[in-house]
């Protein structure tokens, strides 16, 4: 070699002999031998994965100097550095390089060791991601995830890597859309000024995400995603609503199903989604909804879908969902099959009316010619505020008064919250008051409109935020709720935040989907009442819903659970990601109910409970637990001074008609958004646990759909000091 040779004093604290052994072990395959083996075709995944290992093991040395800056590597912070980058270069060229490789493997003889492979593979590049961004906790998160999966057996091990695996997708989806929004504008901007051709500056930021570390690991997790739902006994589709499992109509594709919820299609229609908020309601003419992306089985709109019969299924598949995309406009029909496990779309012939589709249900047929449900009105009995000593059917909705019915009934590990409730006839009295002429005209002024648009319902709902309390409600609703057993001094949580929370469940009777979902329904809007209960907010450390009656088999004898960390908006909000989801049989649970039922506290009733309840069918994957400050958790664990206030109309729990979700419940103190951390989770790695907790929650179930005579759909918590409390069941629709 001619030329000067350069000679580099070591870095302190980091040339060290271990490093240099690394080293050693990376250099030959990160260069021209690396390149040999691809070109003759003898590598193989497991030839990447120990590349990629060796290479990360060279950046977790590296990763103390890092942290510790300057100070840690004799101010030759910048040497280390660029090592590192070149490191991250490495690990990302050596995964880009193998990737045919990568999915010719996917479909090998030996699926298992295959799998794992490429599981341990997007592990390592997850973490290489991780030592290269900044704000990285949900990053952080998933890489906990995959290397807790590891460690589990089959079929568990593949159920949760499926869920690290959503989670992954859908935070790289996230980590594109922040390049984007941090960089392009600028590159737009500079472009500009510099008169240079939107086309090259217009790709800018395409191009730094292509050239990231995230880049081959969306690839890699594109080619893991199929093979960890084949492992895992999961097909590319999940069926939300089975309906008649047929459903035939014009393909209309939106973003969002909200940007639809409100309109009156003319002709039997399935709609394209890639979006599901949770919260919508199903439009007029929609008899088949196909998402991109799984909504919680349990959430608002799913449960609306089965009341409507509207078949709800979800594709995980991109390529097949984009090729379903191209019929937009066109006649298609989607079938069930493989015993409700899976969708054939197919091109269908003609413009079929709303009979010729199985699934059309009550949401394309005239309500003319069936029984409607009927909303009874009741008169004002003269309280602002009453305990739930005063609840009868005059007063409260059934929201109310099925929890208090139930009390003394259940074992007493079982807790239900004290209540008390602003009745029906309240909001009308206040409304009525001359302090509140302008809310009054505003609502008088929507009244008899037959389809109110979206801005005018937000304009009565934002009038009534501005409604002014009688002299005497404060006063009656510190007596009720001191007779009823909720704490409140009157101060704390403030007057304002109680009554703030009060006016939002009254506004909500104005919610697109509620008015939306009464019309479809022929109920009458005006007969609409509100009552208001007022419970504690029970510190969650999960919160569950369970249907008595399996939701998508429609078998009697399994109990569905879908369980979220914290509180349960999460759940029925349909926050991005997945629940837990669970199976439990009835029969299983039925040899050891009576000792669950006479135990003394959960720890004893799940220590009667057998394993072989339960069936666990999905893995939690949603980066979002919402919980309160730990400042505001008492000792005794209850929440101090944080209290809930929930809708409990005339209009809910109808037969025959799914009203749940449609009305808002509102706190006096907003819980935070944290990112949800599965890996110290009980619930996830410690399977004698789940399935005992499950199993509890099951048999709680069973009992009150027992108690009631009716299938149940229940909302519970377990708190902070593993307690259950049912918060509220209603029956299943």
């Amino acid at each position: 070699m001619k030329g000067k040779a350069i000679k580099v004093p070591p870095v302190p604290g980091v040339a060290t002999a271990q490093l240099k052994t690394l080293l050693d072990a990376v250099l030959p395959k990160a260069g021209e031998v690396a390149e040999v083996e691809r070109q003759e075709g003898g590598r193989g995944v497991m030839q990447t994965l120990q590349e990629v290992e060796s290479l990360m093991a060279v950046r977790r040395a590296l990763l103390p100097a890092l942290v510790r800056g300057n100070q840690g590597c004799g101010e030759r912070l910048r040497d280390v550095l660029y090592l590192d980058l070149a490191l991250d270069g490495a690990v990302r060229s050596s995964v880009e390089a193998s990737l045919s490789l990568l999915k010719a493997a996917s479909s090998s003889e030996d699926p298992e060791t295959q799998a794992g492979c490429l599981l341990d593979l997007v592990a390592l590049c997850v973490e290489s991601v991780c030592l290269t961004s900044g704000s990285n906790v949900e990053m952080v998160m998933i890489l906990r995830d995959f290397q807790a999966s590891q460690a589990l057996a089959s079929p568990m091990k593949w159920l949760r890597a499926q869920a690290a695996s959503e989670r992954l997708t859908r935070e790289l989806g996230a980590l594109s859309e922040r390049y984007l929004a941090a960089l392009q504008p600028t590159a737009t901007a500079l472009g500009d000024a510099l008169s240079l051709s939107p086309e090259s500056t217009g790709i800018f930021a395409e191009e730094v995400v292509r050239g990231s570390s995230a880049a081959p690991l969306a690839q890699v997790v594109s080619v893991l995603a199929p093979t960890l739902r084949q492992m895992a006994g999961l097909s590319s589709w999940d069926v939300i609503s089975p309906a008649s499992g047929l459903a035939v109509g014009r393909l209309v594709v939106v973003q969002a199903l909200s940007q639809v919820q409100d309109m009156h299609f003319q002709e039997p229609t399935v709609l394209l989604v890639q979006h599901i908020g949770g919260e919508e309601d199903i439009p007029e003419g929609v008899v088949g909804v196909l998402s991109a992306v799984a909504p919680d089985v349990l959430c608002h709109a799913a449960v609306r879908a089965r009341n409507s019969s509207v078949l709800l299924v979800a594709c995980s598949d991109a390529e097949e969902t984009a090729a379903i995309a191209g019929w937009q406009d066109q006649q298609v029909q989607l079938q069930l099959t493989q015993g409700n496990t899976a969708v054939e779309v197919s091109p269908a012939q003609g413009r079929p009316d709303a009979s010729a589709s199985a699934s059309s249900g009550d949401n394309v047929a005239s309500n003319s010619g069936r029984d409607l449900p009927q909303m009874r009105q009741r008169e004002w009995c003269g309280q602002y505020a009453i305990s739930s000593i005063a609840f009868d059917d005059n007063t409260v909705g059934a929201k109310s008064l099925n929890t208090l019915k139930l009390r003394g009934q259940l074992p007493v590990w079982v807790n239900l919250p004290c209540s008390a409730a602003l009745p029906f006839g309240a909001f009308e009295a206040v409304l009525q008051q001359p302090q509140n002429a302008d809310p009054a005209a505003a609502v008088q002024k929507l009244d008899g409109q037959q389809r109110p648009s979206p801005d005018q319902l937000q304009a009565v709902k934002a009038a009534l935020q501005a409604l002014q309390p009688d002299a005497q409600l404060q006063d009656q609703v510190k007596a009720a709720f001191q007779q009823s057993g909720l704490q409140w001094d009157g101060s704390n949580p403030s007057w304002q935040e109680m009554w703030r929370a009060t006016t939002a469940v009254w506004a909500s009777k104005w919610n697109v989907r509620a008015v939306s979902s009464m019309r479809k329904a022929g109920l009458q809007h005006r007969h609409l009442q509100m009552a208001v209960l007022c419970q504690p907010f029970i510190p969650a450390q999960y919160a569950f819903v369970a249907h008595t009656t399996n939701p998508i088999t429609g078998n009697e004898g399994e109990i569905y659970i879908e369980l979220v960390q914290g509180f349960g908006e999460a759940l029925v909000g349909n926050f991005p990601g997945s629940a837990l989801r669970a199976v439990v049989s009835k029969e299983a649970l039925l040899s050891s109910a009576q000792d669950v039922c006479s135990s003394q506290s959960l720890e004893e009733a799940m220590s009667h409970l057998p394993d072989h309840a339960v069936r666990v069918c999905a893995y939690p994957s949603k980066s979002v637990a919402l919980k309160l400050p730990d400042l505001v958790i008492a000792a005794g664990g209850a929440t101090s001074h944080v209290i809930i206030f929930r809708s409990d109309s005339n209009g809910e729990d109808l037969e025959g008609y799914a009203g749940a979700g449609l009305f808002d419940s509102v706190q006096s103190m907003e819980p935070m958004q944290m990112v949800a951390d599965y890996s110290r989770d009980l619930m996830c790695y410690d399977l004698h646990f789940q399935r005992k907790l499950l199993a509890a929650i099951g048999v709680v179930s069973l009992r009150l759909e027992q108690l009631v005579g009716s299938a149940q759909d229940i909302e519970g918590v377990i708190d902070n000091h593993n307690a259950v409390h049912v918060v509220q069941t209603r029956p299943q629709v």
